[in-house]
Parts: C-alpha cells; sequence; structure tokens
C-alpha cells in the first residue's frame, strides 16, 4: 500500500492528536471489558497493568497484524527503539540483526489506516504553502538530475503537485504521477494534464515502463511491502537514471529520548512507555542512513549521496527556516554529505550506468 505524500503527519505526532483518532472518552467502562480489549489487542502481554490506562484513552477493539521479522530481509528482531501506543495497539520499534532496518512490529488493519488519512488528508493549504520550500528544493533537485527529455516517475505523487512545478520549469520532460488512491490521480491527470499510474506496490512491480528519474517524497516510511517496492525499483529506473527519496531524519533525536528515558524514568515507567520521542506514529519504518545506502546499492546504485532537505513552513518565517536551511547545506557540504542536521533528508542515488 503506497500512502501519498500529501497524507504526511506532523514531524512528532501529538499524543493528543492520536487520542482523539482513538475515540478518547471520559466515560467509565466496565474492567472486564476493557480488559478483554487488551487482550484481543495486539501487543498487551500484560492487560492488568494498562487497565487504568485503555479506560482513560477509550479504548477500542482494533485489528492488527503483528511482523515478528524485518519486512524486508527476513531477519531476526534485535535491537529494541521503545514503544508506543498507536489505535489501542502497544507497538513496538524493532532493528534487524541482519540489514539494520528499523520497524514497527505490528501494522495497523489497513482499512483503519485509510479511514486515517482521508481524516488528515492535507489540502491546498498544505501543498502550496507549509510544504512549498520543500517542493522547491525537490523540483530543482529533480530538474538537475534529469537529461533532456527525460520521462520521471512520482511513487506516492498524490495530486500532483509536485510534478506540475518540475515540467512548469522544464517543458521538455515528461511525468508520470502513481498514487494508491484514484480520486488523486484523477485529479492529477485532470488537473495538470499529467500521465498517471494507479495502485499499490504491486502494480508497480508489473509496471513495464522505465524512467529517468523515480522520486518518493515522504513515501518509503508508510510502505508495508518494503521488498516488494525495492524490486520494483530495480527495474523502474534506467541504467545510469536517478533516485530521489526525501526522508525523516529522526534518529539521532530519537537516540537521545531514548537515553533521557533511561536515566529519568523507573523500569516501571518505561514497561508502560506509550510513545517514542521524535517518532510518528503515523509511520511503519525508521532508517537508518547505513541501512539505506546498502539497500539502494544493492538493487543497482553505484553512487547514494544524503543532503539536507528544507524545513516544513509553520510558524518561524520563511526567512529564518531559509537561513538554517543554507547553514545545514553547508555543514553537509562541508562533511562529504555525512551529516545531515535538518528533521528531514534527501536520498539521491545513481544508477549504474550499465546493466539494469
Amino acid at each position: 500500500m503506497i500512502l501519498r505524500h500529501g497524507a504526511l503527519g506532523a514531524w512528532n505526532t501529538r499524543r493528543s492528536d492520536v487520542a482523539r483518532h482513538e475515540g478518547k472518552s471520559v466515560a467509565q467502562r466496565d474492567p472486564g471489558e476493557i480488559r478483554a480489549i487488551l487482550e484481543h489487542n495486539v501487543g498487551f502481554a500484560d492487560p492488568a497493568a494498562w487497565v487504568d490506562y485503555a479506560a482513560s484513552h477509550g479504548f477500542r477493539r482494533v485489528a492488527a497484524t503483528r511482523v515478528p521479522r524485518c519486512p524486508d530481509c527476513s531477519g531476526a528482531a534485535g535491537r529494541f527503539w521503545g514503544q508506543y501506543v498507536y489505535y489501542s495497539t502497544l507497538i513496538r520499534l524493532r532493528q534487524c540483526n541482519e540489514c539494520g532496518l528499523i520497524w514497527a512490529d505490528a501494522h495497523i488493519d489497513p482499512e483503519v489506516v485509510r479511514r486515517h488519512f482521508d481524516h488528515t488528508y492535507k489540502g491546498d493549504e498544505y501543498f502550496r504553502k507549509s510544504r512549498d520550500a520543500i517542493f522547491e528544493h525537490l523540483a530543482s533537485t529533480i530538474q538537475r538530475l534529469a537529461p533532456r527529455g527525460a520521462r520521471i516517475l512520482d511513487i506516492g505523487g498524490a495530486r500532483g503537485d509536485l510534478m506540475h512545478k518540475v515540467v512548469t520549469g522544464r517543458p521538455d520532460v515528461s511525468a508520470t504521477v502513481h498514487d494508491l488512491s484514484a480520486v488523486a490521480t484523477d485529479w492529477a491527470a485532470t488537473h495538470f494534464g499529467l500521465r498517471t499510474l494507479t495502485g499499490d506496490a504491486d502494480a508497480l512491480a508489473s509496471h513495464p515502463e522505465q524512467y529517468d528519474v523515480v522520486v518518493l517524497s515522504d513515501v518509503l516510511y508508510y510502505e508495508p511491502k518494503l521488498r516488494v517496492l525495492f524490486d520494483a525499483l530495480s527495474h523502474l529506473i534506467r541504467p545510469g537514471g536517478a533516485l530521489v527519496a526525501r526522508l525523516p531524519n529522526h534518529l539521532p533525536m530519537i537516540r537521545l529520548g531514548k537515553l533521557w528515558g533511561r536515566v529519568s524514568q523507573s523500569d516501571s515507567r518505561r514497561r508502560r512507555q506509550d510513545h517514542v520521542a521524535f517518532f510518528n506514529p503515523e509511520h511503519i519504518f525508521a532508517f537508518p542512513t547505513s541501512y539505506l545506502h546498502a539497500r539502494f546499492r544493492s538493487i543497482g546504485f553505484s553512487e547514494v549521496r544524503t543532503m539536507p532537505s528544507p524545513l516544513l513552513q509553520g510558524s518561524v518565517p520563511r526567512a529564518a527556516t531559509a537561513l538554517l536551511f543554507r547553514l545545514a547545506a553547508g555543514v553537509n557540504r562541508m562533511t562529504g554529505r555525512r551529516l545531515v542536521l535538518t528533521p528531514a533528508m534527501l536520498v539521491v542515488g545513481t544508477h549504474r550506468g550499465t546493466g539494469a
């Protein structure tokens, strides 16, 4: 299931927002009913310890699927990064012993997720103002990488706002917008005249065409069929082509939050941890840069670079965020593209020039 970048939540979704979606209520319910919910829902090995919490947060029965092994390489779970409550489910962040991917060990029922994103879908204000600097930077990066007459595929491209910006500045290129939502791709075709492809990761895996540039803007960490998507990328990009992916850069802050929890919380409180600081519970993956570099190379990329991405525009004046971005870009260049200081990063890969 590819989810569009237009549905991206806040940098760190507030627990009050999550509670609202879970139907938080002050109504008192029978403790036996609440315990039955905890025994039904995924993650609560000790239901008795969570009864009061579940009552105060209006827990409901929610279907979820356990993901005990790495969704990419099927390796065993190793390092534990913390746990969080999302849609009445206790989810743990695990790291693969083999490839290093960090994943959520439970996936909420897809229908629940679909309704959530329908509820939180961002409109014109989000696309044209809050993400304007992000889109400008992405568009200029894509235009720089695209050869004359290039074919570009935007995976999870929503309504086509980004691709519209790209082809406006580079009318010689052609762009295809992919999305799970037919409503989104219909908009891209009708309003922007863009080619479209509708479907999930399996549709991409069976898509026969190849592109000079493939874009994954705020998409990769939503995709439960991660291995299918990576396999699709290996043939969607032409030899010598490029991949541009935008991803959160939150692992350093998650590490600090985990360290602070160790020194500031009791063992009992850590066992009842209900959020992971700086991790958005809508996401199902976190990507160490070492994993990304190795994984992209495994599907044919000879060069992989990481660089900062502009900040989402909020209450801070744009001039200030632009200055912070320029400083981060300078540090990134001086460290040989190793250090990224912004909350999100671009990963740019160049495919090998020979062979598919």
